[in-house]
């Protein structure tokens, strides 16, 4: 089985569409197109399923505002939501971005996985360093990670 590790502000959620949303006065969340299609060629791609490791899985709930947020940009973007295969365990309810890399290892603990790569923006994943790609926050996935990680689970 082939993982992304997959965040969601500053990843899917950039700080670019962010400020569009507020300038085009949007009143819901909106996705990077740009960095949603390269989600699209990532999947395409590699088979991959994705695990949520953003502060949104505390929202797993199908009635959760941000779950719906979520499945809602991957259908506007043909995505299938079903690539969606779970969410970290949460070790601390804070969310804390530094324990990060222990929920993903505690989900790796459990599980069977032949490659895997973490998209996030944060600057460090521990151990896990050799299977992060780092997303700047404005920009989220770029055709340049797209090949990054097509690299990675191939």
């Amino acid at each position: 089985m082939k993982i992304i590790f997959l965040d969601i502000d500053g990843v899917l959620d950039t700080d670019r569409q962010i400020r569009i949303n507020n300038l085009k006065q949007i009143n819901y969340i909106k996705f990077d197109q740009k960095a949603m299609e390269n989600l699209k060629k990532i999947t395409g791609k590699t088979q991959a399923g994705i695990v949520i490791t953003s502060t949104w899985r505390i929202h797993q709930s199908k009635n959760g505002y941000l779950c719906r947020e979520l499945i809602r940009n991957f259908q506007d973007c043909d995505i299938n939501p079903a690539l969606i295969i779970d969410i970290t365990p949460i070790i601390d309810l804070k969310m804390k971005p530094e324990i990060r890399k222990l929920e993903i290892s505690k989900w790796l603990s459990t599980k069977d996985v032949e490659k895997f790569v973490i998209l996030d923006d944060q600057w460090h994943m521990g151990n896990l360093n050799d299977h992060f790609i780092r997303c700047l926050p404005f920009n989220g996935i770029t055709n340049k990670i797209v090949e990054e990680v097509i690299k990675k689970l191939s």
